[in-house]
């Protein structure tokens, strides 16, 4: 274990986690970690003041938190967005920026950016694992897509409601079962900038989910025997999917009755009506049929089919008091449910705010709630659910192209720090892929979480978390730092190091390790950085700097930790531009400036 590297680390979750403390600077000399400065009031970041300057100026503040002032005037959607403007688009947008992605994006409009993203055709996983063994790991291949594919907004997308309509493989019913989670996974990219009704009825019936909250096989109601319909999925499908526990406002602010307490959007009444809603659906027959295909079958990259001796045919009376009356179908009865919890007032707020917290800030303020929720609800040509145009609103929203610099951010995924450095230096391994042996053994250990994989259905972090202290008593609600600890801290760093090192440079020598002197071989399966189009950078520290600042950091670099910068890449050969190109990129990936995007 790096020890310079594991002090960095220490000294961020104290800063991070305790929500106050200096700014961490970087020991030109060392590389280890230097505090410059304290900061004043509740922040989550590590850097203090106020933001200057622009591309390379100086910023001083690094938080996260409900935006606060009013935020005015529109982003113009129709004109060629520039270089900064593009790297923060596709900061928020994308799996990471690329030289060439921020070249292209700064001379088009967000309108023809999201154009071009609507068209570009989805990249799936299912081909690639119907055509392996129904036991090799799915996960490269997600790899591959969300590095290596075009279609980055609807890849963003997936993984957002990925962690919202959550099925895992992480033990339980789908562990193995790669071909299920590839068919789901899917289902999240063709819908990603599709329509929420209809990502809502296809992941209902979809084997993973049937599995993963137990609705297939569920049976009806059956007093003779005391059996009672699975409440499971009836339950999280309102909970975590749609409505939310409590009622919203538009704005995504909480109702309160005339006591002030929270007012429930549901009650067990409604769960249990729900739940004989969603009786009567198995696989789809594979050897078998009628009785035996539904009690044997399973076909898990098709979805369920009605069994309707199973299905519950009495009148049922769901949230917001809708009566689905007797001798219904299971098709009919389903079709109804649905229907009326996506048309629930509660799910475009519920819905957009999580949405804007895993793409751009923590705490939206709630005007910027609102003005995507709007949308949600009518996308302005008569269209609710249409999550391109919410997409569109949260992205171009001028909370996130020119937000304040007050308790402003989020705190980055520790997954998707990698992804950022794998497609900033066009990764990928002897067999074209980045299927990195060691992230695919223990990437949740490394990173505190991989796609699908969270330990329930609540993800691996919640939208709501607050840790003790000071955070906690400002409001404010941290989601990823729930999976920041003293060990995926340390694991994470370490892991973005380790894989810093990897590079090809451009003459074609391979390096291994953090001493630049170091060269060695590869496994087949070693993900390689290749720093060739970087490299005419590193003749001159600066702009090594101000580029890897607006690639890496979308130009919010602050003006100290851009100097220590310059400084350390100074102090490593000219004669080895691939390393000074390393380096210098590591030791941004590791500090706590980037940890929080702004």
């Amino acid at each position: 274990m790096n020890w310079n590297l594991t002090r960095l680390n220490l000294i961020l979750l104290t800063a991070m986690i305790s929500g106050c403390g200096g700014a961490v600077g970087l020991n030109q000399a060392t590389g280890t970690s230097t505090t410059t400065g304290t900061t004043t009031g509740t922040t989550t970041g590590t850097t203090t003041g106020t933001t200057t300057g622009s591309t390379t100026g100086s910023t001083t503040g690094s938080t996260t938190g409900t935006t606060t002032g009013t935020t005015t005037g529109t982003t113009t959607n129709s004109a060629a967005m520039g270089q900064t403007a593009a790297a923060r688009l596709l900061t928020q947008a994308t799996f990471g920026p690329t030289i060439d992605g921020i070249s292209s994006a700064a001379a088009e409009s967000y309108d023809a950016w999201f154009s071009a993203q609507a068209a570009a055709a989805p990249s799936l996983n299912l081909p690639s694992a119907m055509a392996n063994a129904a036991n090799v790991n799915w996960t490269p291949t997600w790899f591959d897509n969300v590095v290596k594919g075009p279609d980055q907004l609807r890849q963003r997308m997936a993984f957002a409601l990925s962690q919202i309509l959550v099925v895992s493989g992480n033990g339980g019913p789908l562990w193995g079962h790669n071909r299920a989670l590839a068919y789901y996974y899917d289902l999240l990219v063709q819908n990603a900038l599709g329509n929420y009704r209809t990502l809502l009825q296809q992941v209902t019936l979809s084997p993973a989910m049937g599995e993963f909250l137990s609705m297939m096989r569920n049976d009806k109601s059956d007093p003779a025997t005391n059996r009672h319909a699975d409440q499971n999925y009836g339950r999280e499908v309102m909970q975590l999917f749609t409505v939310g526990l409590v009622k919203l406002n538009l704005d995504g602010t909480v109702q309160t009755d005339a006591n002030g307490n929270p007012i429930p959007t549901y009650t067990q009444d409604d769960v249990a009506n729900l739940s004989n809603v969603f009786t009567g659906w198995a696989s789809k027959p594979v050897s078998h049929t009628g009785e035996g295909a539904w009690l044997y079958d399973l076909d898990e990259t098709d979805p369920m089919v009605a069994y309707e001796n199973h299905h519950d045919t009495t009148q049922k009376t769901i949230i917001g008091g809708v009566v689905i009356p007797a001798g219904g179908t299971a098709e009919s009865d389903l079709s109804l449910s649905l229907d009326t919890l996506f048309n629930n007032p509660n799910v475009g707020p519920f819905i957009s705010k999580q949405l804007i917290q895993h793409l751009v800030t923590s705490n939206p303020s709630p005007a910027y709630v609102q003005r995507v929720a709007t949308v949600f609800n009518n996308d302005g040509k008569g269209v609710r659910g249409n999550l391109l145009a919410v997409a569109k609103a949260i992205l171009t929203d001028p909370e996130a192209t020119s937000p304040a610099t007050t308790n402003y951010g989020k705190l980055r995924e520790p997954l998707l720090r990698l992804t950022d450095l794998w497609r900033a230096f066009d990764a990928y391994n002897s067999q074209n892929r980045l299927n990195e042996y060691g992230i695919l053994l223990n990437g949740t250990q490394y990173f505190g979480e991989l796609p699908l994989a969270a330990p329930s259905v609540f993800n691996f972090f919640r939208p709501d978390y607050q840790p003790p202290g000071a955070l906690t008593q400002a409001n404010l609600q941290v989601p990823e730092f729930q999976i920041t600890n003293e060990n995926t801290l340390v694991l994470t760093a370490n892991q973005l190091q380790q894989q810093s090192y990897q590079f090809v440079d451009g003459t074609g020598a391979v390096h291994m390790g953090p001493d630049y002197n170091m060269n060695g071989s590869v496994a087949s399966t070693s993900v390689m950085l290749h720093t060739a189009a970087w490299e005419q950078y590193a003749a001159n520290p600066a702009s090594l700097v101000d580029e890897l600042n607006l690639v890496l950091m979308a130009g919010q670099m602050p003006a100290a930790m851009r100097s220590a910068l310059i400084t350390y890449a100074t102090a490593v050969p000219a004669t080895s531009p691939g390393s000074r190109v390393a380096e210098t990129a590591e030791l941004i990936l590791n500090s706590p400036q980037y940890a929080i995007q702004r």
